[in-house]
């Protein structure tokens, strides 16, 4: 869950959409030195640029929400990461899939997405975050597992992008993200042992 402090997800960075991108690159420099025999050099290319430029945009909507914490309605909130969710997955889905298609790729790109601390545990905690800090001033119930509800909410809008691509079918995207959010149960209702304090 936690992230590394160099992670340019963390707060302390700075120029956060170059910090991002420069992890990609990082992260393309490592994986395309010489390839194991057989693999696919230009899947991962491939991958790779379209990650260096929907991840940093995808990033800054996630790190934004940090800054909604108390304004606005939790629900509508949490709408935008759930859509920027899918829109991200939306459209690096077909080139990651053709990556996963050979296992040789499957632990290069891991080995380099942990060295570079790239994946989907930074907007977990992105998420995570924005409800521990809801959670605090009570506009969502005090018993909410904020770690929970976060890989809940990505991980279900990461599926239904997956799905639509694959099965071309599914519920509207908006309808898909209202539905989930109202799965959370997150009671927005106050803490009442802090509010008789």
């Amino acid at each position: 869950m936690e992230t590394d402090d160099r992670s340019a997800w963390s707060p302390s960075a700075s120029g956060h959409g170059d910090a991002v991108r420069h992890q990609v690159l990082g992260a393309a420099a490592d994986i395309l030195r010489p390839a194991p025999p057989g693999s696919d050099p230009s899947a991962v290319t491939l991958y790779l640029a379209l990650l260096q430029d929907r991840l940093p945009v995808f990033a800054r909507v996630m790190k934004d929400l940090g800054a909604r914490v108390g304004r606005g309605e939790v629900a509508e909130n949490l709408f935008a990461a759930g859509q920027a969710t899918i829109g991200f997955y939306r459209e690096i889905l077909a080139a990651k899939v053709s990556i996963l298609a050979s296992s040789d790729q499957i632990v290069r790109l891991r080995q380099v997405f942990q060295s570079h601390d790239l994946g989907p545990q930074a907007a977990y905690a992105e998420v995570a975050g924005y409800l521990e800090g809801e959670r605090g001033l009570g506009r969502i119930a005090a018993d909410v597992d904020c770690v929970a509800a976060a890989r809940l909410l990505i991980g279900a809008c990461f599926n239904h992008a997956f799905m639509k691509m694959l099965l071309g079918d599914g519920p509207e995207d908006e309808a898909f993200v209202s539905q989930m959010i109202g799965g959370l149960r997150l009671g927005h209702r106050p803490d009442l042992t802090a509010a008789d304090d």
